[in-house]
C-alpha cells in the first residue's frame, strides 16, 4: 500500500527537559531585576556596608551568567532537535532580530529627539549602546551561524570552546582598532565602545562558555551537573586565588575570573529543591519579557521616570530590598501571562496543516486513496 511522506525535516534527539537549566535561568532573571532595582534606589552610605559591599562583588556574576544561561539552552535546544544547516538561521534570526528590536526600543531617546534627529553623538550613542538583549542577539547571531555549518556535536563543542576563547584575547586589539577611528557608530557601539554595558568583545564569550557546557555536560550520565559546574568553578577560582593577581588587569583574566564565580553560582543554582521547578521553570523561560518589563521601571524609558528617577540613590538596604521585590513581583505579574499568550499566539500561527490519512486498501477509488482526518 502506497503512503505519503512529509517533506524531510530534522529529526528530534529524545531527552527530557533540563530542569537544572530552568533553575538557573529563573536565578539568573531574578537576580537580574533584584540588582538592577538596588543600584537604582541603594544609597551611597547604603553601599558602603560590609553586607552590600560582599554582593556588589558577586553581582559581578549577574550579566555573564544571564548570557551563559542564554548560550546554554540555545547549544542544546540546536543539538537536541537536530537542527543543522538553514534550519537553524530560519529558526534563530527572527529572534535575533525581536532580541534588537526590543534592545534598541528599550533605549529609545524620548527626551532627546531633536538632538537625535539632528545627528548628536552624544544622543545616538545612547540609543546605538549595547545592553544585555543586543548581547545575546550578537552571540546568538554568531552561535546559528556556527551551529548551521556544522552538524556533529563534538565539531561544534570545538568551535565554541574557539569563540570562548578567542574574543577575549582579541578584544583589547579589536578595541584599540575601533577607537582609532573610521568606523560605523552602530558598529563601534555593537563591538567594543566603553559606552556599551555589554558589546561582543568580549561579553559574547559568555554565552559561547555556556552553549560549551551544555554539549558538553549533555554527555555525561554518571556525575550530577551542578557538581561538574561547582568543581570547574572551584578550580578555576583557586587558580586565580594562587595567581594572586587582579582579575581586571585585562578581558582575558577578567572573563575566566567570571566564568569561575558563574559556574559556582550555576551548579549552586541547580542544586535548589526540585519542588520548586513549578514556579522556577516559568520564570526562567520568561526571562526575556522579564528583561523588558523591569527595566522601565527601575530605570525609566523614553520620558517615562523610573525608581532611579524617581528616588535616585535614597534608600536604606531593608527599603530597598523591599522595593527591589516589588519590582519583581510586578515584572513577573505582566511578563508570565504576556509569555504566556505570545506562546499560544505562535503556536497557532505555526500550527502545521495536518495530513490526509491513508483509507484501507480497496476502500474508496483505489488502495492509494486518502480521506481528509477529520478533528474530534
Amino acid at each position: 500500500m502506497s503512503s505519503l511522506q512529509a517533506p524531510s525535516a530534522p529529526v528530534p534527539v529524545p531527552g527530557s527537559r533540563n530542569t537544572g537549566l530552568d533553575r538557573a535561568r529563573a536565578v539568573a532573571t531574578i537576580a537580574m531585576v533584584m540588582g538592577h532595582t538596588l543600584d537604582a534606589v541603594l544609597s551611597d552610605a547604603a553601599r558602603d556596608g560590609v553586607g552590600m559591599v560582599a554582593y556588589w562583588s558577586l553581582r559581578a556574576v549577574t550579566a555573564p551568567l544571564f548570557l551563559f544561561v542564554a548560550g546554554w539552552a540555545f547549544a542544546t535546544t540546536v543539538q537536541r532537535t537536530g537542527a543543522y544547516g538553514t534550519s537553524v538561521l530560519r529558526r534563530y534570526l527572527p529572534r535575533v532580530a525581536l532580541l534588537l528590536g526590543w534592545g534598541y526600543l528599550l533605549r529609545w531617546p524620548g527626551w532627546g529627539l531633536p538632538l537625535l534627529f539632528a545627528g548628536d553623538v552624544t544622543v545616538w550613542r545612547h540609543f546605538l549602546a549595547f545592553d544585555a538583549l543586543h548581547g545575546v542577539a550578537g552571540a546568538l547571531l554568531m552561535g546559528a551561524g556556527v551551529l548551521a555549518l556544522l552538524k556533529e556535536r563534538t565539531a561544534r563543542m570545538g568551535a565554541l570552546a574557539v569563540l570562548a576563547v578567542l574574543l577575549p584575547l582579541v578584544s583589547p586589539w579589536v578595541r584599540a582598532t575601533v577607537e582609532a577611528g573610521g568606523w560605523p557608530l552602530a558598529l563601534e557601539q555593537a563591538l567594543v565602545s566603553r559606552t556599551s554595558n555589554f558589546p561582543l568583545f568580549p561579553w559574547s564569550a559568555y554565552f559561547f562558555v555556556g552553549g560549551l557546557a551544555g554539549l558538553g555536560l549533555a554527555e555525561v550520565k554518571r556525575a550530577p551537573h551542578w557538581l561538574c559546574l561547582m568543581g570547574v568553578g572551584t578550580v578555576i577560582l583557586a587558580l586565580m586565588a594562587l595567581w594572586g593577581g587582579d582579575p581586571r588587569v585585562s578581558d582575558p583574566a577578567l572573563v575566566t575570573w567570571r566564568v569561575g564565580l558563574l559556574s559556582v553560582a550555576a551548579g549552586l543554582a541547580m542544586l535548589l529543591p526540585a519542588r520548586l521547578d513549578k514556579w522556577m521553570a516559568p520564570v526562567g523561560r520568561a526571562s526575556l519579557w522579564v528583561y523588558v518589563v523591569h527595566l522601565p521601571l527601575a530605570y525609566g524609558w523614553s520620558n517615562f521616570a523610573g525608581l532611579a528617577s524617581r528616588l535616585g540613590r535614597s534608600q536604606d538596604v531593608l527599603p530597598a530590598l523591599g522595593l527591589a521585590l516589588s519590582v519583581l513581583a510586578v515584572s513577573l505579574t505582566i511578563a508570565l501571562p504576556a509569555k504566556k499568550l505570545y506562546g499560544r499566539l505562535r503556536g497557532r500561527h505555526r500550527q502545521p496543516a495536518r495530513p490526509p490519512t491513508p483509507l484501507p486498501s480497496g476502500e474508496g477509488r483505489g488502495e492509494g486513496a486518502t480521506r481528509p482526518r477529520l478533528s474530534p
